[in-house]
Formats: structure tokens, sequence, C-alpha cells
């Protein structure tokens, strides 16, 4: 037996490969989960505005708990990105890369439910509006008495920047012929308006400055109409049913303590109502195309 054992590496080499037919046939459901990788997450995309300063981590940790209510809306699993930079933001909205975005600014949502396929979602319940202000000495008293002056808008080419152009155009004044510089956060504007390096400043109705520019003494001589404010838009990859059940999600946050908390935490302590298609183009119309003036 032992001479035979050693000169037939077969029949000793038999038993081995028994055992190892045996654990494929066994096993066959365990083999092929594990080749079958798990779905993408739904890229869940923030964008709090060009003046923002939170990072990948705050904006993950005061997302959070609106990114598990998006997942069970939709039964798929949500990775909350901080999506900052226009230009990157538009790139991505194009290809499709966010399955959800939630933005300050709103013309490029807009842009890319006209554009790029995506859906309305909802929008915050309080709209903005972009203000004309002046400190309380100025003798400037309308938008009409702004040709000639110096203003200082929000990011070149931003919302702001495009809603105050629209602004000025409804009132026959073309901005790109005027002496207009950019700063990026809308506190210091109203800084430099009250230490008088400005005649004139446009800021966002909701911001710190927008909100207490009166009340500390200074003048509003021009308010825009009502903008969309905060939308959220969904990937035309997500199916209406999705979107629709996501809605109904989003608009009854403020009616629970639980959503209310996950509203404030985000800083929408108001909410979200719908908002249609046609909300979105009307908005793009009036702010009308962006010509960017390239050096």
């Amino acid at each position: 037996m032992s001479f035979d054992r050693q000169c037939n590496p077969s029949r000793r080499l038999a038993p081995l490969t028994l055992l190892l037919l045996i654990a494929l046939g066994a096993c066959p459901g365990a083999l092929a989960q594990k080749q079958q990788a798990a779905p993408p997450a739904l890229v869940f995309a923030v964008n709090e505005g060009g003046a923002a300063n939170a990072d990948a981590a705050d904006i993950l940790y005061r997302y959070q708990e609106l990114g598990e209510v998006v997942e069970k809306a939709l039964r798929v699993k949500v990775s909350i990105v901080n999506a900052r930079g226009r230009d990157r933001l538009k790139e991505n909205l194009k290809s499709h890369a966010y399955g959800l975005l939630l933005a300050r600014p709103n013309d490029v949502p807009a842009e890319a439910v006209r554009d790029w396929g995506y859906q309305p979602v909802v929008s915050a319940k309080e709209p903005y509006q972009t203000l004309f202000i002046v400190v309380k000495t100025s003798p400037i008293r309308s938008i009409a008495d702004v040709k000639g002056r110096t203003i200082l808008t929000p990011d070149q080419y931003s919302n702001m920047w495009r809603a105050a152009s629209a602004m000025l155009r409804d009132n026959k004044i073309d901005m790109s012929r005027e002496q207009v510089r950019a700063m990026r956060d809308q506190a210091a504007i109203g800084w430099s308006l009250e230490n008088g390096f400005f005649d004139v400043g446009v800021v966002n109705s909701a911001s710190g400055v927008g909100r207490s520019w009166e009340k500390n003494g200074g003048r509003v001589i021009a308010r825009s109409r009502d903008q969309i404010n905060m939308p959220m838009i969904a990937s035309p990859k997500l199916t209406s049913a999705q979107v629709e059940r996501l809605r109904a999600v989003m608009i009854g946050l403020d009616s629970t303590d639980e959503g209310q908390a996950i509203l404030k935490k985000i800083g929408m302590p108001v909410g979200f109502k719908d908002t249609p298609r046609q909300a979105f183009l009307d908005f793009l119309a009036w702010l009308g195309d962006l010509d960017i003036k390239q050096p």
C-alpha cells in the first residue's frame, strides 16, 4: 500500500479534488453574491453658494439626517457631497453625475431643469429678493439714480450678479457700462458701503446684511421680484414615482418635530414647497442669457 500511494499521484490527489468539487457545488450562491457588486450610491450634492465656507465634513454633519430621509423616500443608498465651484457644478450636472442637487444659487439648477433634463423637486417656502442698498445719507433715491455710480455686487456671473444686471436692464441701464466691482462676502459689501468705498451695494434679502440693513439705518432703493430659493432638483435617471415620493416627504418635513429639527439644522426652518418647471423657465427668461466676456 505504501508503494502504491507513492508511485500513483492520481490516487493520492483524488480525495483532495473530490473535496474541492463538493465545496464548489455546495456554495454557488455565495460565490455569485461575491461577484455581484453593490449598486452605486446616489450622489446627493449640496451647494451653499460662493460665499459659503462650509467644508465637506460640515456639510456631511449638517445634512446627514436629511440624507437619511432621502434614502427612505427613494429606497436607495445616498452619498452626500459638497459641490463647490460654479463651473464644476455645471459640468457635473451636464453629465448627470448628481442624482440630486440642493443649491442656494438658483440659476444653475434652473439651467439644469431647462437644458439637461433635471426634474424640479421642491424649493424653499420663503423666496428671496435681490436688493440694491445705500447708506442712510446717500443722495441716491431709486434704481434710476444708480447710473454713473460705483456699484458693488457679489461674484461676477453669479446668480445675484445676473439678477442685478436684469434689474438695471429693466430700468434701461446697461450694467456692463457702469463702474461695477465684485466681492464674494455680502457682509463685506455692507461694510464697504458704510465706509464710503462704494455708492451702491447688491445683496440677498435672506443674507445677514440683507435682513438687518434697514433695521440698522440703511436704505433699500430697489427690490427684485421674488426668486426661487434653495431649489432641489433630481436627475432624469430618477423615475417620476421616486421624485413624487421625495417631493411629498420634503414638503412634509415641517409637519413633525423630527422634520423641523432637520430643517433647522440645515438652515431652512420654514420648509419646502412644490415648485413647477415653468417657474424655473420664467426665472431664466427674466435673468436673460449670460454673456461671459473672455479676457
